[in-house]
């Protein structure tokens, strides 16, 4: 569907129309690897790392927790491509990288000890005992470790499951109010997605989504479950999508605004993510 965080992803996709040669000697560098770079845009110093895939059939710009601007290239488009879409997109990313610093700035004065669950803040707090495991009480988290666990593999555990469980029932629930069937739903980590739908019939769904309020993870689910009737972003899919969820506008604009707290400061970062 656009934590995400998640890993969904905020992604601007432009079309690769540089006609196929069989080798481009402005680079040199593997498939699939990872450069960094700089360049000044309106007078402002960037960095930026450039990934070459061997999946991508478009340039594709995102914006990352952990290393901010990312521009994946397909395998064989050549690096002076680049600057163009620096200037093309100039705007998208000096805004982008701005929301991104705040964002980090905001992580790093956040509580580690507080987390999201459903929309609502809770308290995080640690305890040893004979087993792993985690007991929700009103606003308060309590993690028993047993024998130096994890506190972040602990916590996720419950996530996942908690997850599992909200989003099953909600898509079983849902699905006939759309008029639709899925074949599985599967939740999973995803660096770039909240949620998606296979040509399959498949849905998926990234965990952190359930730190989100149940309206909000709603919107997740309505979004993918129209997927299966418009598999595209077309005036009738959202036409679809506003039928069963009015609100998706406020719910969408709640995901990117909450994206640090949804990606946890004790979890896996992730940078902001959409749906597709």
């Amino acid at each position: 569907m656009s934590p995400k965080t998640v890993p969904p992803i905020v992604c601007v996709t432009l079309p690769h129309d540089s006609p196929p040669q069989k080798r481009y000697p402005v680079f040199m560098s593997a498939p699939d690897s990872l450069s960094h770079h700089s360049a000044s845009l309106e007078g402002q110093p960037i960095s930026y790392v450039v990934k070459r895939s061997q999946r991508a059939r478009h340039i594709r710009l995102e914006i990352r927790a952990e290393s901010g601007l990312v521009i994946v290239i397909p395998r064989r488009c050549p690096l002076n491509e680049i600057p163009r879409v620096l200037r093309e997109k100039k705007r998208w990313i000096l805004g982008k990288l701005e929301r991104h610093r705040r964002n980090q700035s905001r992580r790093a004065q956040a509580d580690p000890n507080t987390v999201l669950y459903l929309g609502r803040p809770c308290r995080v707090s640690v305890v040893s005992d004979h087993a792993d495991g985690v007991s929700l009480d009103g606003n308060n988290l309590r993690v028993r470790l047993h024998n130096g666990s994890s506190r972040v593999v602990v916590l996720e555990q419950w996530y996942r499951g908690e997850a599992e469980k909200l989003i099953g029932a909600r898509v079983a629930e849902l699905s006939p109010v759309l008029g639709v069937t899925c074949r599985q739903v599967r939740v999973r980590t995803a660096r770039t997605r909240w949620g998606s739908c296979s040509q399959k019939g498949n849905l998926n769904f990234n965990w952190k989504v359930i730190m989100a309020p149940e309206s909000v993870i709603d919107y997740v689910i309505i979004h993918e479950l129209a997927h299966l009737r418009q598999m595209n972003h077309s005036r009738r899919f959202w036409d679809l999508v506003q039928q069963h969820c009015p609100e998706w506008r406020a719910h969408k604009s709640w995901l990117q605004a909450h994206q640090t707290e949804l990606s946890g400061v004790f979890l896996t970062e992730e940078s902001q993510l959409p749906l597709c």
